[in-house]
């Protein structure tokens, strides 16, 4: 009764989902080579141009937030240039809305030098920004809402986004945030049809309902769940007929059935991994919790407020001093100081931290080791204090997937500090060159790493290790799974076609025999 159960689960559950896991395999490769389309910080800074403030410029970010009626609180704050014009381009609030109920935060501009909020960028504006970020001659504009390649929530304090077309034969299309007046996203033509192929159908990333996050949540968790009930029934079905089927391992003498059946030996095992880790990738019913840092913590990291001491031009002039050409500036906080991070151009490390409280103007490629150790351990009061250490190499949660210096040095950047506090088995990762928590690990954490990160993107130690042995396993085990799925989408077609409904092959009589089990197959 068992097995009626398992072969009608399996078959039944396989005819509805051929399809779909042919699309993920096949979909799955295409997005380990073409990833979805984003604007690296390396790719943002690039098409930056150089700080020119004047002596005396400009403003610090809480008394140009102030002036402007925003609440400017812990958002993140950037100091840049907008044409000729020094801008803080900020994450914040306004004090209060027509109703009197405190905002959302969004992007807005300000003059650096009065604190003036620039209005949104019209069309014509978003164009010029779009121009000189990319060289090109913009050929048209379109303001929309979303589109397919911006519907992730992260752009959604960016909205409404003003696509800008731009000459040249690769198709390039670049994003304009109005309130923040920068470009937030480019797509090539290239890159977008891969991404049809890719990216949009592994994820069911359609814009129609990626709109929606917690259905396009709730679609992709119940498309998973009877996925990794067909994978598992497949397996059961396999080793029952590999170890309890006394007559033969594989009775099939039908092509599709018995090559369905040798591919699903070999293949079913990862298919099974694949599916459930694609599954704890939803993190459904919240089983795993967040790797950011809460908001108390957040709080206890940065401390008091201090009282500034020098405003962001002598920062930056501190910084070109120093051997870079300025590009940008934001403010960072950390157990009650205050420091300016210019970032720039120039050999080796690509940014200074200038001290801006205290009486001396420091001058430095990361917060000093004492600063982020007294941070790190008055960052959980009333717990008994951590043991600390410095990591000058990943360990088993804090890694990199891509072992390349434009991915790391934004990504997992080195080294860091890890504090663990053994009681509740709570680590933090805090990282001196950005003075900012970058992970915090938990009990679930090593689950997490494994269920999804392990076993759906192979991206253990090992083989991240040896890249060309793990790409050579996930796409020669893709491969396999593709080749599984075809044989199951023939099989459900042929379970809609009747055979009498087929052309007819062969006119060989055919003998139908009998297994162990009373089922029955053709010979």
């Amino acid at each position: 009764m068992a097995k009626k159960l398992v072969i009608f689960l399996h078959k039944w559950l396989g005819v509805v989902l051929a399809l779909f896991f042919l699309m993920w395999f096949v979909s799955g490769v295409v997005l380990y080579y073409v990833p979805f389309p984003s604007l690296t910080q390396a790719e943002r800074l690039a098409a930056m141009p150089p700080l020119a403030l004047p002596a005396g410029c400009c403003l610090a970010a809480p008394e140009a937030a102030q002036r402007a009626g925003l609440r400017a609180g812990a958002g993140e704050a950037r100091l840049g240039m907008l044409g000729d014009v020094p801008v803080w381009r900020m994450q914040a609030a306004a004090a209060v809305g027509s109703d009197g109920a405190a905002l959302r935060p969004r992007w807005h501009t300000l003059d650096a030098r009065t604190g003036a909020l620039v209005p949104p960028l019209d069309d014509a504006q978003a164009a010029a920004v779009a121009e000189a970020f990319s060289g090109r001659r913009a050929t048209g504009t379109e303001r929309l809402e979303r589109d397919q390649w911006t519907v992730p929530q992260g752009l959604d304090v960016h909205r409404p986004l003003v696509k800008v077309l731009l000459d040249g034969d690769d198709g390039l299309e670049l994003y304009v945030s109005p309130g923040a007046a920068e470009v937030v996203r480019d797509t090539r033509r290239a890159e977008r049809f891969w991404n049809w192929l890719g990216a949009v159908p592994h994820w069911i990333y359609p814009t129609v309902l990626r709109q929606f996050p917690k259905a396009w949540h709730q679609v992709v968790v119940w498309l998973s769940i009877p996925g990794v009930l067909l994978a598992a029934t497949g397996i059961a079905l396999g080793v029952w007929q590999l170890f309890l089927n006394r007559r033969r391992w594989i009775p099939y003498r039908k092509f599709w059935m018995r090559w369905h059946h040798i591919l699903g030996l070999v293949a079913a095992v990862f298919t099974l991994t694949w599916m459930f880790s694609g599954l704890m990738s939803m993190n459904p019913f919240g089983v795993f919790t967040g790797r950011a840092a809460d908001p108390q913590a957040r709080t206890q990291w940065a401390g008091e407020p201090p009282r500034m001491a020098r405003g962001p031009a002598e920062a930056v002039a501190l910084a070109a001093a120093d051997g870079i050409v300025p590009l940008e500036l934001d403010t960072l906080r950390i157990a009650g100081q205050a420091w300016y991070r210019v970032r720039g151009l120039g050999e080796g490390a690509v940014q200074r931290l200038v001290r801006a409280d205290g009486p001396e103007a420091t001058v430095v490629r990361a917060v000093p080791d004492p600063t982020v150790l007294a941070a790190l351990q008055g960052l959980r009061p009333g717990s008994p204090p951590p043991a600390i250490e410095q990591l000058t190499q990943y360990d088993g949660l804090y890694y990199a997937r891509h072992h390349d210096a434009a991915s790391t040095a934004f990504n997992r950047p080195l080294p860091v500090w890890r504090a663990h506090w053994a009681g509740d088995d709570v680590s933090v990762y805090a990282d001196p060159a950005s003075a900012r928590i970058v992970l915090r690990a938990d009990a679930t954490t090593p689950w997490q790493r494994v269920l999804y990160n392990g076993l759906h993107s192979l991206d253990f130690a090992p083989l991240l290790a040896r890249p060309l042995l793990r790409t050579a396993l996930v796409v020669g085990l893709s491969l396999l799974g593709i080749a599984l799925c075809i044989t199951s989408c023939v099989i459900a077609w042929r379970v809609f076609v009747p055979a009498r409904r087929r052309p007819v092959r062969s006119t060989k009589p055919r003998r139908v025999v009998g297994d162990s089990s009373g089922g029955a197959w053709t010979v």
